[in-house]
């Protein structure tokens, strides 16, 4: 009996303490630069690597995680590091359950031939010059038009910029890095990929 008088005073003075402090604390309101909305993704409809289109709103809102990532293409999707990161880690993106898109203003023959184009153009054209890859590489080539509406255009220099844009099942964009500088890395992406629904 003794030992319950003793832990009851301990408990008031502790819960007491905690309210003391709770009122005497001075909390900032929450200003909207503190707390950012998801944005609902663009959609797009944009050819793959061998000229069909792919609908982001019919296949992907609504159903599943998707990873999207604008990359240059310039010297083709099989000289370009961010590609082959993805190409090279693609079983653990797919494990989060999660779709990948890679978007550049490369025609569909370049994201298909890559450095291979030349050749196959001079006719020494062989099956194995075709890349593989395990996701869509996507063309914009109209004016660059879904990189600027995703943001992932450089206005001033007139050129693309790389970007990675994280979104939900519900097709709401939970993270976004634009930059090279901001990338990060696969292993980045994967831990915001399993973060989102």
């Amino acid at each position: 009996m003794r030992r319950i008088f003793f832990i009851l005073p301990l408990a008031a003075a502790a819960i007491f303490g905690l309210a003391a402090y709770k009122l005497t604390r001075r909390y900032e309101p929450l200003r909207d630069a503190d707390y950012e909305k998801p944005q609902p993704a663009p959609p797009f409809i944009l050819a793959d690597e061998h000229s069909r289109p792919v609908r982001f709103d019919q296949r992907y809102r609504g159903r599943q995680k998707v990873l999207i990532v604008f990359f240059d293409g310039t010297h083709g999707p099989d000289r370009n590091p961010l590609v082959a990161a993805l190409r090279d880690r693609f079983s653990d993106l797919k494990r989060t359950g999660a779709a990948v898109l890679a978007i550049s203003a490369a025609r569909p023959a370049q994201n298909r031939y890559g450095v291979n184009l030349e050749r196959r153009r001079s006719g020494e054209e062989r099956p194995e010059d075709e890349l593989q890859f395990p996701f869509p590489l996507l063309s914009d080539i109209l004016d660059y038009q879904e990189h600027r509406r995703y943001g992932a255009f450089d206005a001033e220099a007139n050129q693309p910029i790389e970007a990675v844009f994280v979104v939900d099942r519900v097709g709401l964009i939970q993270y976004s890095h634009i930059g090279a500088a901001k990338l990060g890395g696969v292993d980045d992406w994967i831990r915001e990929l399993r973060d989102v629904r």
